[in-house]
């Protein structure tokens, strides 16, 4: 049994969402508003990030749906995009959370919900990312333009390195060779060699309006960008570090996600209320998909049937069949949802 966890900023609780029936089964209550949602690697807890001052983090226990603590992070403010404030170790013990507002981030041991550390930085972090062997935190800053880089053995900071004013979104290849960082002043995308953590590669992708996001494939091959302004999405070639596409989709495109199985990409076009699907063999739009008022991110489910899209202008989720790229079923949330979970 699935089921998708939504977080709504304005109501301050989280939906439940049964993914067997598209029904909501539950509201849950959390301290302050929630802006982002991750699951344990396995799947048995569902953690929620709220803003405030301080910020907290809930644990839900996926089984009944009920709260099993909050902890008390940083001072946390809302971004006005979707973005990647907290992580999880692959083996689920730590939790990592950037503090935007307190300039730090909050380290959590999942045994027992305790902070183990505060890591100072001396900038605003924006989005984190954990190597596959879980040594180390990749941390975007925004303001100063840095990627830092966390030992999580000490939680001490090793490395710092520059890159573009506005950085926004970070992600690291499947295999750990390399660091992808975005940044929205210049509109690049930097690529960091991780056995030096300095740049090898400036990627020039297409003019934005606030944030760049980015996805990758399973295999490795490519990275999806989306471009606000220009209403695109640039395919960069991992091996060559070059942009092979650019996909025009809808307007004001904001969040690429790739299917597991690396057939499609599903990206969410705030302005016009859609969400475009690009076949990754031709890097063509095959279908746009009509979803609620004001999209603002995406899941896709593990086995690639399903694609729940969060709508914060109606307070609702439209569920796409993979399928057949038609929305099955529109399901009402919680006031200004604007972060989604799916269980395995």
């Amino acid at each position: 049994m699935s089921f998708v966890y939504v977080a709504n900023f304005n109501s301050a609780n989280v939906s439940v969402i049964d993914t067997k029936v598209n029904r909501l089964i539950a509201n849950i209550q959390v301290q302050g508003s929630p802006i982002a949602t991750i699951l344990s690697p396995n799947g048995q807890y569902c953690y929620v990030l709220s803003q405030g001052s301080p910020g907290n983090v809930t644990v839900i226990d996926t089984k009944d749906h009920k709260v099993m603590a909050t902890i008390q992070v940083g001072v946390v403010t809302s971004s006005s995009l979707p973005n990647n404030p907290m992580a999880i170790t692959h083996d689920g013990q730590w939790i990592y959370v950037a503090n935007s507002a307190s300039s730090n981030v909050t380290v959590i041991d999942t045994k027992d919900y305790r902070v183990i550390a505060n890591v100072q930085l001396i900038t605003i972090p924006n989005s984190i990312a954990i190597t596959a062997d879980d040594q180390f935190a990749y941390v975007v800053n925004a303001d100063s333009g840095s990627v830092t880089v966390i030992e999580t053995k000490t939680n001490q900071v090793i490395s710092s390195t520059g890159i573009d004013l506005g950085a926004f979104d970070i992600l690291i290849t499947p295999d750990g060779r390399y660091i992808y960082a975005c940044s929205n002043v210049d509109a690049n995308v930097f690529v960091l060699d991780r056995k030096g953590n300095q740049v090898i590669a400036i990627i020039s992708v297409g003019m934005v309006a606030g944030d760049l996001s980015l996805d990758i494939t399973a295999d490795g091959q490519y990275v999806y960008v989306t471009n606000t302004i220009d209403a695109t999405v640039s395919v960069i070639e991992v091996r060559t570090n070059q942009v092979i596409s650019t996909v025009g989709v809808g307007l004001f495109p904001l969040i690429p996600k790739v299917m597991a199985d690396g057939r499609y990409v599903y990206v969410v076009n705030q302005g016009e209320n859609t969400v475009s699907v690009i076949d990754t063999k031709t890097n063509r739009v095959v279908s746009t998909v009509g979803v609620g008022l004001m999209p603002f991110t995406l899941r896709i489910t593990a086995d690639d049937r399903y694609v729940y899209v969060v709508n914060g202008g109606e307070n609702t989720v439209s569920v796409i069949e993979a399928k057949t790229n038609r929305v099955i079923s529109t399901v009402r949330v919680g006031s200004l949802p604007q972060a989604l979970a799916i269980t395995p």
